[in-house]
């Protein structure tokens, strides 16, 4: 059979940008979890905005230095979302590597790449959400060691946070905190809780911790913040923002 391959022409002119906010979401390549969480709140939740993720490298243990390391992969791995395209907000997403790498270093490694980009991180976003919720003295579980957890807590202390408890459960691989049963969550979270506490903050984006969170809070009898939780609602608060 014999057939004639024609050309079409375009009559219409191609749309310069998108009509909805970009965010750009960049995530360890050893966490299981964020993107999981993101997206089933995003589903829920439905905000004007639409979502692009990549993989930044890391490798475990999680030790200061480690951690520390990831910021060095920051502008590639923010140039490789939608490459030569701008991006409304990038969001880098580690609770305890933002906490070390540090909010000005992270927002100058990501605008190298994407200059007009609005920048958040995990570490921002939950010192956010203390603010916007009105917790004044929290308690902090975190599945890090004691030294990873100490920078943490001095991150959220000099961002205005009075922490009045802290417990840590000595894992060196986010992978593992991955797996953690949602059981031994709740159970951590009982054992970490203070009476004096506004709230308890569960630290780590490769936890499973926000799809549980109303399992949580009976348990504990107090408001539970998250990681991603936090991520995503400082997201929606950003970008409405910007819409305004």
């Amino acid at each position: 059979m014999s057939f004639e391959s024609k050309k079409y022409h375009l009559y219409e002119t191609l749309n310069a940008s998108n009509e909805r906010p970009t965010v750009g979401l960049i995530v360890l390549n050893t966490d299981f979890t964020f993107e999981r969480d993101f997206v089933r709140m995003y589903s829920e939740q439905q905000p004007n905005y639409d979502f692009y993720f990549n993989r930044i490298h890391f490798a475990n243990p999680m030790t200061p230095e480690s951690l520390a390391a990831i910021g060095d992969d920051l502008t590639e791995a923010s140039a490789g979302i939608l490459p030569d395209y701008d991006l409304d907000l990038v969001v880098f997403n580690c609770t305890s590597s933002s906490s070390i790498v540090g909010d000005d270093a992270i927002e100058a490694a990501i605008q190298e790449s994407k200059p007009s980009a609005k920048v958040l991180s995990t570490s921002q976003a939950v010192v956010a959400n203390f603010r916007g919720r009105g917790f004044k003295k929290v308690s902090v579980l975190t599945p890090y060691s004691e030294e990873v957890s100490s920078l943490f807590r001095d991150y959220l202390q000099k961002n205005g946070v009075e922490i009045v408890s802290s417990m840590y459960m000595d894992m060196s691989d986010d992978r593992d905190v991955a797996m953690l049963p949602t059981d031994e969550i709740i159970k951590a979270a009982k054992a970490a809780i203070h009476d004096d506490a506004d709230a308890i903050f569960i630290s780590c984006t490769a936890m499973r911790s926000a799809e549980i969170i109303p399992q949580i809070e009976e348990a504990i009898g107090k408001p539970v913040l998250t990681s991603n939780q936090a991520t995503f609602d400082q997201i929606s608060r950003m970008i409405e923002g910007l819409n305004t």
